[in-house]
């Protein structure tokens, strides 16, 4: 089982083909959140284009979790086939469960304590565009970062949790560069 993960796209229909073409062969899609719109404090790209980037991710022929970020609004639900409305989305594999969000409510002490009652072992977030892999207690954290609007001085990039070889995977979509990787386990 292969997951791919991605999040703040905001309208970046480029940015999403780039990060698409490397995680295509995943099993699903987790998107953490900022599906189209790029928000008051991120600059408004070239390659902006919500209606297009709505094109390519309806004619994806593959299951797309996704956990609704600050940026998305009920409107943006009428331009997708998948749900993007709900907050938080809970995914079970095995041993295994995921909990999904955007990563603008909870901090990570909050979601450690909330483990404790739920027993996700993995985080998957968004929000800060700032790739991310840290084991804190008996959870793992992960933020793919931003393929559209990397922040931090960071390159744009995706994620992937390949279940199949126990490793989580940060991916720069221009030169396709393992930045960061960890063992699920």
């Amino acid at each position: 089982m292969k997951i791919g993960l991605i999040s703040d796209t905001h309208g970046d229909p480029d940015a999403f083909k780039q990060a698409f073409e490397i995680i295509k062969d995943s099993d699903f899609l987790m998107h953490s959140g900022d599906l189209f719109y790029h928000g008051l404090f991120n600059l408004i790209k070239d390659t902006y284009n919500p209606l297009e980037l709505s094109k390519l991710i309806n004619a994806v022929k593959k299951p797309i979790i996704y956990a609704k970020g600050n940026c998305d609004s009920e409107v943006d639900q009428l331009a997708v086939d998948f749900n993007i409305m709900d907050p938080v989305r809970i995914f079970y594999y095995n041993e295994n469960i995921i909990y999904l969000h955007h990563g603008h409510k909870k901090k990570d002490e909050e979601l450690i304590d909330l483990s404790k009652k739920f027993k996700f072992n993995i985080v998957v977030s968004g929000h800060t565009h700032i790739f991310r892999i840290e084991k804190k207690g008996n959870v793992i954290f992960i933020n793919p970062g931003s393929p559209s609007l990397p922040k931090g001085g960071n390159p744009p990039s995706i994620g992937e949790i390949d279940f199949n070889n126990n490793k989580i995977s940060i991916i720069n979509i221009k030169t396709l560069e393992n930045l960061l990787s960890s063992d699920i386990i």
